[in-house]
């Protein structure tokens, strides 16, 4: 199972890494150094803020593109050309085929994360801030939150076609990370609303745990804590939504 589970897996990174990652980090890497030489006219303390805040706002915005373009495409494309069934046919089980999809994907993003990590070092080495554990944590936190995205995308396309399973998985994204906030909304109201918004605060990942760029702007630390507390959070709601999504497969008459 393991050796099928890794060549499937394998297959997908080489297949997702051929066409898209190398373009973004790129596009990463020229925007953010760009960024850096527009900003050095600014006060050295600001410069430095703004490149690190804009180093990992972008970072995770990149990575979700990448979820929203090929996660909800990943097994969809496969199941609408047919091509899936002549894969299942093999001695390959729909548990091996959607983890081995899911690690292929988590292993591109994996990669594309770290280049643009090593990016990001770089231009804040640049300014005053120098990258330190806080940075790295950062990196690590925002690399979780786009796995789980990923997981959310592979159980949304066995419900719906590609184009509403990324409407879906961008929606989640927002609302992830409004979910306190709208929880203290909730907290002064009444009624209906208030019951749907607790609900929703309930049932859906808080993706804000895992942002901690103001943390690291401000020169604060990211704790040991926070990060063990975060990647047990992180790999639930994986584990969550890979449960739905096999369910959901098992399913689909191919």
């Amino acid at each position: 199972m393991l050796s099928r589970t890794l060549a499937i897996a394998l297959a997908t990174f080489h297949e997702t890494v051929r066409d898209r990652l190398f373009y973004l980090v790129g596009f990463f890497g020229v925007a953010l150094v760009g960024a850096s030489m527009v900003l050095s006219p600014l006060t050295v303390g600001a410069q430095s803020k703004i490149v690190a805040d804009v180093g990992l706002g972008s970072m995770a915005l990149l990575g979700l593109l990448v979820v929203l373009l090929v996660g909800s495409n990943l097994v969809r494309k496969e199941m609408d050309r047919h091509t899936i069934t002549t894969v299942l046919t093999k001695p390959v089980g729909r548990t091996d085929y959607l983890i081995g999809k899911y690690l292929g994907l988590a292993l591109t993003l994996t990669v594309m994360i770290a280049l643009m990590g090593l990016i990001y070092f770089g231009a804040v080495s640049m300014t005053t801030m120098k990258p330190g554990l806080a940075h790295l944590g950062a990196i690590y936190l925002t690399l979780l939150e786009l796995l789980i995205l990923t997981s959310a995308a592979v159980a949304f396309s066995f419900l719906v076609g590609n184009a509403l399973s990324a409407v879906l998985t961008a929606a989640l994204f927002v609302i992830g990370h409004l979910l306190r906030s709208l929880r203290d909304f909730a907290a002064m109201t009444e009624g209906l609303s208030q019951d749907v918004i607790m609900v929703a605060y309930r049932i859906l990942p808080d993706l804000e745990v895992f942002n901690v760029r103001s943390e690291v702007v401000h020169g604060d630390a990211v704790g040991a804590g926070l990060i063990g507390m975060a990647t047990f959070y992180g790999i639930g709601w994986v584990i969550v939504f890979l449960v739905v999504a096999r369910a959901l497969f098992d399913r689909k008459e191919l």
